[in-house]
């Protein structure tokens, strides 16, 4: 277990190193430590807030991912279960759309963090009411349907701005993620959302495990799960909310982290969320390496996200029928 804690400690660190020396630019590694006036504008003011946005995004993700898993006790659910993304996103392209066709609250683009999270906090909420009145297996149908619709509502706004102003941030953006240049504010921000999950989480531990165990053993410790369930739901979404105002919605990060860290490390949900925010950083910080022109061209996250993420659901999938069967 040592060795693997050690080689994640090394995957994050040799992830750190490249992101700042390669992208658009590449900074030569002399230039690291003391740049010069071109490299130090590149690598202080856009490539060091966007690999520090990749850390904090990747940590809030696979968190998320490791927490809804546990209380869900589903290997299949991630933070966007509620629908927060897709609602989230709406809120973002909605201030782009009122401005741009001169309709009124036109202003409120200059909130948009702020309308994304609360379109997200509303998608959340209609998620939370579907649950609370036919069980966590309708929380997670009813944030199925809440996604579609509001993804279903980005792709109708866009289609119709990108005719008559294609400079706008396209679809892809929305619906696949991206993380390019972010202003060391939205870093900030991202650090303390980040600390303050993961913080409770491991406070926390012991409550996430017990409901992972069943609803009866959480009953007789005095705890409701659903109540639980419903409180934790609506944490996550409001990290995560913020998250894609920012980046957009990048999938799989938090379905996949929980479960290499689970096959490779095991434990309670205090190991779990420790790890899985060290691997999912790294994992963030790679794709977006890979995203942004590794390769010699742009490739949306979650495109890159889903090679990795659909064989692991797969095997999730075969070995949950499987146990199943055994019973």
């Amino acid at each position: 277990m040592k060795l693997i804690i050690i080689i994640f400690v090394i995957l994050f660190l040799f992830s750190f190193f490249l992101s700042l020396i390669y992208g658009d630019v590449e900074i030569p590694i002399s230039q690291l430590l003391h740049p010069n006036s071109i490299y130090a504008y590149i690598l202080y003011e856009i490539r060091l807030p966007t690999v520090l946005s990749a850390i904090f995004i990747g940590i809030i993700l696979s968190v998320s991912g490791a927490i809804l898993q546990m209380l869900l006790r589903n290997p299949l659910v991630d933070s966007y279960i509620s629908g927060t993304a897709s609602g989230g996103a709406f809120g973002a392209v909605l201030t782009y759309f009122l401005l741009l066709f001169n309709l009124p609250f036109s202003w409120i683009v200059f909130f948009q963090p702020i309308i994304a999270f609360i379109m997200a906090l509303l998608a959340t909420l209609v998620t939370i009411i579907i649950g609370k009145r036919s069980g966590f297996l309708g929380l997670i149908i009813g944030g199925v349907l809440v996604s579609f619709i509001f993804s279903s509502l980005v792709t109708i706004l866009l289609s119709f701005m990108s005719l008559k102003y294609p400079q706008i941030p396209p679809l892809t953006f929305w619906l696949l993620g991206d993380i390019s240049i972010i202003g060391w504010f939205d870093v900030i921000i991202l650090a303390i959302l980040s600390v303050l999950l993961l913080s409770l989480a491991i406070l926390n531990s012991r409550i996430i495990d017990l409901l992972a165990i069943s609803d009866e053993i959480s009953y007789a410790h005095g705890l409701n799960p659903n109540n639980q369930r419903i409180l934790w739901l609506a944490l996550v979404s409001s990290v995560v909310a913020y998250c894609v105002s920012i980046a957009g919605i990048i999938g799989f990060l938090g379905i996949i982290v929980p479960h290499i860290v689970r096959r490779l490390v095991g434990g309670n949900t205090k190991v779990l969320t420790i790890y899985s925010s060290l691997v999912g950083s790294a994992i963030l910080m790679l794709s977006n390496l890979i995203s942004h022109g590794l390769l010699g061209y742009y490739i949306p996250l979650t495109a890159i996200m889903s090679l990795i993420g659909s064989p692991i659901m797969i095997l999730a999938l075969v070995r949950r029928n499987a146990s199943a069967e055994e019973y």
